[in-house]
């Protein structure tokens, strides 16, 4: 590429994602925001074939051919992308053909910039109102089971005493207080859910907590092999302790349970790199920590991952469909974010990305 037409002084400063692609399909240039966009280090994009970036966006490819075989440049405005990990993204996309002395095409420059539609206030209003919606409708199954509830626990106290009196086996009445303690654990997550959980947040000491939880789980599950790898140069962070543990032991039981007898669990911290905020909501001026906790059960399918943190939805048979919807409003509501992606031997990696000290502290969630 000749020096008049070289873009990468220019094309540093952008906001827009800027991809340079060779002749033979191939990315030679990216600037911060493409690494940004596409979640990946620039020296591990450089070298991607503009056929992977885009597999799932075959009308992009058809245009990239265009503009090596025709010299034509193609604008494609407010396009929803669909190759992970740009999935269902909005953006304005800008092909144009990099030409040398010659006239001939050595370089086609692709910018994306995001749509701003992609996270409108309407669809904040619509999530909101739904969310009201189901947190009513569940306070309101809460009480209503609750009250029934109490009052066959009383009539089994006294039928297991006079069992007990008479010499009968109690073990019946044992299993359907076990039944009754499982049914009420499901009515306090009801209600959790269903209404406002003031916040009170402290100094916390991540590794202290995670230690805690891990302790816990191992003499839960002997048969395990839990794992922790911990960034030492983490600082402590402000959050809810409380709740923060709540969140921790719910994802490492839930890891516990998808990974098979003498499985591993992988628990792992470190600083957040910029990039990783990409396609997020998370403030890029703040640092965050990250918590990743692995199972090597069967995985999450790409096609449930928009649906798991919803109220009442579940992949366990009998799993209640509402402790990561909890675990998400949870880690919301303290300035972070929690996601689920494809752990490293084919299981389930949920990450939860923390900020060290949050802008403003909110009260409630």
């Amino acid at each position: 590429m000749s020096a008049d037409n070289d873009p990468s002084i220019l094309l540093d400063h952008l906001h827009q994602a800027v991809l340079c692609i060779d002749v033979s399909g191939r990315v030679n240039y990216c600037n911060e925001s493409a690494s940004l966009f596409w979640q990946r280090d620039s020296s591990r994009l450089r070298g991607t074939e503009a056929g992977r970036l885009f597999r799932e966006d075959t009308q992009i490819l058809d245009r990239l051919k265009q503009v090596f075989d025709d010299a034509q440049e193609f604008q494609l405005s407010s396009y929803e992308l669909s190759t992970p990990p740009l999935e269902n993204r909005v953006a304005e996309i800008v092909l144009t053909p990099l030409m040398n002395g010659a006239g001939k095409t050595e370089q086609a420059l692709i910018t994306l910039q995001e749509s701003t539609r992609f996270n409108t206030a309407r669809e904040h209003e619509r999530e909101t109102e739904l969310a009201r919606d189901v947190g009513r409708l569940l306070s309101m199954l809460a009480h209503e089971i609750q009250n029934p509830l109490s009052g066959i626990k009383g009539m089994l106290q006294l039928l297991e005493g006079d069992l007990k009196d008479s010499g009968m086996d109690a073990v019946p009445t044992e299993m359907m207080f076990s039944e009754i303690e499982r049914i009420e654990r499901l009515l306090h997550q009801l209600l959790l859910h269903s209404h406002p959980m003031p916040l009170s947040p402290v100094q916390v000491n991540l590794h202290e907590l995670l230690n805690t939880v891990i302790g816990f789980e191992s003499s839960t599950f002997p048969e395990l092999q839990f794992q922790p790898s911990y960034d030492p140069s983490l600082p402590e962070i402000e959050a809810d302790k409380d709740k923060l543990h709540q969140v921790l032991l719910n994802l490492i039981r839930n890891a516990s349970e998808a990974s098979p007898p003498q499985g591993r669990v992988k628990v792992r911290t470190r600083h957040c790199s910029p990039w990783e905020l990409a396609g997020t909501n998370l403030d890029p001026g703040l640092r965050y920590v990250l918590v990743s906790i692995e199972d090597e059960g069967a995985g999450i399918p790409g096609e449930l991952r928009n649906s798991i943190f919803k109220p009442l939805f579940s992949t366990k048979k009998r799993g209640s469909g509402l402790g990561l919807s909890i675990s998400f409003r949870l880690i919301k509501s303290q300035g972070g974010l929690l996601r689920c992606l494809d752990g490293e031997e084919g299981g389930a990696c949920f990450q939860i990305f923390l900020p060290e000290k949050p802008p403003q502290r909110n009260t409630e969630i």
